[in-house]
Parts: structure tokens; sequence; C-alpha cells
């Protein structure tokens, strides 16, 4: 992974440029008006994008603001400049942590050197681990800080720290990720079921940690898994009714329908094919214009 960089979205200009981190100091991105157009159209329909230009590939995530700032800004995009041998879904959890961070910042009133600062701390917490918190020694880590607050209070935040310093000795943390990356492997396996169960079982183990973010984004993977076996279905549906309408010559449908398998394809993380069907519905409706325009001159 390069870097990242964080866009606001204020509600009385397009964007503003919080700032970017990049790993190396003598490279050189910037935001510009084209690339946030993109980002910002894809984001109208999703909540993570998968964007390639040239050599660059960006993954972002969109965390729209519902609190005190929403009267000033709608939200901000977080994304992350990835190599070639990066995959994205690697990075979904980190992601959305890291953009949670952010949104905690003053975002209005902070200047660029001091969120340039602060962001290079989350990249480096929360962002260059893959899995991040579901290391189990991040994990450790994280309950201890946490037992230290609650060992100063009441009786009761006492005895649950006490409870939770007992699960991080019998090694509970280190089943999250035993149980996530057998989930995983299923994934791959195409044992969509299986691979929900899992997802659920580190959820459980990470509701027993009191660690409440985790353990909704684990349902998440849970629920999305059991919708994979669909997606798939419906996309194999209309990219045949794509190549149908390519038979009769039917172009203009031919688009729609590869316009839509590329969408799905997005929401499943399939990158390659989201490109693959988006290239061939653009190929399509560029030449469909053409096709009319000729067509109106005879």
């Amino acid at each position: 992974m390069r870097g990242c960089f964080v866009i606001l979205l204020p509600n009385d200009t397009d964007f503003k440029t919080l700032g970017y981190f990049l790993k190396d100091n003598g490279s050189k991105f910037d935001v510009t008006s084209d690339l946030f157009l993109r980002l910002n159209l894809d984001h109208s329909k999703n909540e993570y994008n998968f964007l390639k230009i040239k050599d660059l590939s960006i993954f972002s995530h969109i965390r729209k603001f519902k609190g005190k700032l929403r009267p000033k800004a709608s939200g901000i995009i977080v994304g992350l400049l990835l190599d070639e041998s990066d995959n994205p879904e690697e990075f979904r959890y980190s992601l959305k942590e890291a953009t949670g961070v952010i949104e905690s910042m003053d975002l209005l009133n902070i200047s660029k050197a001091d969120f340039e600062a602060k962001l290079k701390e989350i990249y480096q917490e929360y962002l260059e681990t893959l899995i991040g918190i579901l290391d189990p020694n991040i994990l450790k880590e994280s309950i201890i800080n946490r037992t230290k607050e609650m060992l100063s209070g009441g009786k009761k935040e006492r005895k649950i720290a006490q409870e939770l310093l007992e699960k991080i000795e019998g090694n509970v943390p280190a089943k999250i990720s035993a149980y996530y990356r057998k989930a995983e492997e299923a994934v791959k396996d195409l044992d969509h079921d299986k691979a929900a169960k899992l997802y659920n079982k580190a959820a459980d183990v990470a509701m027993e940690l009191l660690e409440e973010d985790l353990t909704k984004t684990l349902r998440e993977k849970a629920i999305f898994s059991q919708k994979i076996p669909e997606l798939l279905k419906t996309r194999d549906k209309i990219v045949q009714e794509a190549r149908n309408a390519l038979k009769n010559e039917d172009f203009h449908s031919a688009y729609l329908s590869y316009r839509k398998a590329s969408e799905i394809s997005k929401q499943l993380f399939q990158f390659e094919k989201e490109e693959e069907y988006r290239l061939k519905s653009k190929a399509l409706d560029d030449f469909y214009q053409v096709d009319q325009r000729f067509k109106q001159k005879k």
C-alpha cells in the first residue's frame, strides 16, 4: 500500500482535500476535480468503491455525517492508494475503523499540517496491518488498555475488567482470528453458508470480549456472505441477457445489462469482473451512440 487521503464534502462547495499520507516521501498524488467526480459518483451508490486509473488503484469508503458536523458537511471519503498485489477486501474492516476515527476529529477547524500528522498515526495504527484489530496481539493490547480504565471504576466495572483479563489469559482473542481465517477460506471455496456460520462464531467471541464495533462488522460479513450466492446468480443471468442482446444486435440493451453486471460485481468486491463488465458496457454505449448518429444521417 502506498498511502491514503481524505476528502471532506462541505455543503457550500464540491470538495476539500483535508490531507494526504504517502509512504514514499518522493511520490506525488493529488485529488483532482476529475478524480473527485468519479469517486463522488461511485459513492452515490456504494459505501465502498474500487477505482483503477492507469497504474493507480484506489479503495475508498464514504462516511455520511449525522451529528454536529452535518449542518456544515455531508461526510468524508477516505481513500487508500494500493499496489497491484494488494487485495482491497482485506482492508475493508481497517478502512472502516480508520474512517470512524477521522470523523471524530475537528475536521472543520484543523490545519492541514496537524491533520496530516494525525493521519500518519491513523495510517500506521489502523491501515498498515491488513486485518487490523483481528490480530490477537493487537486485540489483547486494546482490551488491556480498556481494562486499565475500568479497574479504577466501580465494583461492577472492576469485575468486568477482571473477567476480560481472565479471557485474555485463556487466549480467547485468538479464537476470533482463527474463526475469521476459516471463514475467509470458506468464501474462497464458495461455501458461503459455512463462511457465515464462522463469521458469526467470530462475532460471538468478539461480543464476549465486549468489542462492539468488531462484533457489528463480523455480523455484517456473515449477512453479506449469505447474500453472495443470490448476487452471483443474478449477475450470471444479467450477463447472459447481455450476450443474447448482442446476438440480436441490440447494443443498447447489452450496454445496460453489462452496466448492471458491473455494479453487482462491485458489490461483491470482485473488481476484475467489475472492470471487465464496465469496459464492455462503455464500449457498447460508444458503439450505440455512433450507430444512432449514423442512422440519423441516412
